[in-house]
């Protein structure tokens, strides 16, 4: 038996019930504990305390030369929220900025064309005409033109004979674009053949003006005939056509021969008299000049007898 159970067994003897239950749990209760204390369990929030002390002790052990930043303050008195929404804002733009990667290439530039477009021909007209583009050509080529000029590009407009519609277009190139410079070779009597040159440092608007020329002379040498009205003509456009006098108005009969001319005015002196007008009879063409409502109403007859005229083949050389 056990030192324990003698003891026990002693005291029960002597009769001291309040001893032996005292010393009993007193007995017991060591041993449990004794147990339990030999059980070694982690304390981690104990073992997370000390890491964050660690690290504190490191920063506070770090060289004395070493500066800890000081805190910027907030800008304006901006509140918590306004100043981190101003902070992330910032962030946003220095990310987009930093994402525009710029690209150098040999690639020459949207307007700059000298690499890449060469001379050609628009196109030829119906009627035998042509026109040409030379969109950048050496400094020894521009002498090849009537007005050398030091530009970048040229346009060239050549047909077989002279007519007055060719003065009317040019006419309107230089009046929407005032500082294209041009040259022309133009006479009256319209056997000579016509030439027109354009000078533009523009070289882009220059092409879309060479190809409009180009649409408008090709569909104009389809009709057997046609009729032009200029109101207010400029000095310059009357000038070429030899109009001495200020109108108000001319109109221009073209594609109509020189006798047939005659037949036409003839009908009109007699139907509408006394209206003021002035005419010439051309060889290629018939002109008139005057009041403008008087001219437009002349030039519709003319149309509607030069048409049937044609239609009948009564058209007299």
């Amino acid at each position: 038996m056990s030192d324990v159970m003698k003891q026990v067994v002693q005291e029960v003897l002597k009769g001291n019930k309040t001893i032996i239950s005292n010393r009993v749990e007193n007995t017991s209760k060591p041993s449990a504990s004794k147990s339990l204390n030999d059980i070694k369990r982690p304390n981690y929030q104990r073992l997370k305390k000390e890491q964050r002390l660690s690290v504190l002790e490191n920063q506070r052990s770090s060289p004395a030369g070493y500066k800890k930043p000081a805190a910027q303050g907030r800008p304006n008195g901006l509140s918590a929220k306004q100043f981190n929404e101003e902070a992330m804002s910032r962030l946003r733009s220095i990310s987009l900025a930093q994402g525009k990667v710029s690209r150098k290439s040999n690639t020459p530039a949207h307007g700059d064309h000298r690499q890449t477009k060469s001379a050609k021909i628009i196109g030829h007209t119906r009627n035998g005409g042509c026109v040409w583009f030379f969109p950048d050509l050496p400094q020894e080529l521009m002498g090849s033109f009537h007005r050398p000029l030091n530009r970048a590009a040229v346009g060239t407009v050549r047909m077989p004979e002279c007519l007055p519609s060719y003065l009317l277009l040019v006419n309107e190139i230089i009046r929407d674009n005032q500082d294209i410079k041009f040259y022309i070779s133009w006479e009256r009597g319209g056997d000579a053949p016509f030439t027109a040159e354009f000078y533009d440092d523009d070289v882009d608007r220059l092409e879309k003006i060479m190809n409009e020329v180009y649409q408008k002379l090709n569909r104009r040498s389809l009709k057997h005939f046609e009729a032009y009205t200029a109101i207010s003509p400029s000095p310059w456009l009357t000038k070429q056509l030899n109009i001495s006098l200020s109108v108000d108005a001319i109109a221009i009969l073209e594609g109509v021969p020189y006798y047939t001319s005659i037949v036409l005015m003839d009908s009109l002196l007699k139907n509408f008299k006394n209206t003021g007008i002035d005419y010439e009879i051309e060889e290629k063409y018939l002109l008139l000049k005057g009041n403008y409502h008087v001219i437009s109403e002349l030039v519709t007859e003319l149309k509607k007898e030069s048409g049937r005229l044609t239609s009948a083949d009564k058209i007299t050389i």
